[in-house]
């Protein structure tokens, strides 16, 4: 992730663009019961769920996807006995937008089911 933090530019492109995926992923109806955030880290960022939990107790969160930065190129992976894997369908690329896209896709159920 080094690049990316000296890289101030791509770090806010990528957040807008993570923003307006959010804003249309998750309808202003909804938002009341589900939430979707992300959270830059150390080798990436991560993509979470986030669901009312027990009344007035906050939100629990769930991890649905972490897009590691490799040698340039974006890496999707999932989660594997509590340690991110990189999904092998998804080749590394290097635009974070494509993506991205191929985790909306999901053409395999492995983030938000079939």
């Amino acid at each position: 992730m080094a690049a990316i933090e000296r890289d101030e530019f791509s770090r806010y492109r990528i957040g807008k663009l993570l923003d307006g995926y959010i804003q249309l992923k998750v309808p202003g109806s909804m938002r009341r019961d589900i939430r979707l955030a992300y959270c830059w880290e150390e080798n990436g960022l991560t993509l979470s769920e986030l669901r009312p939990a027990l009344p007035e107790s906050g939100w629990h969160s769930k991890d649905i996807v972490h897009f590691r930065l490799n040698n340039g190129k974006w890496a999707v992976c999932m989660k594997r006995k509590g340690a991110w894997s990189e999904v092998p369908m998804i080749p590394l690329h290097g635009d974070f937008e494509h993506q991205l896209e191929q985790v909306e896709l999901d053409r395999h159920g492995l983030f938000w089911g079939e």
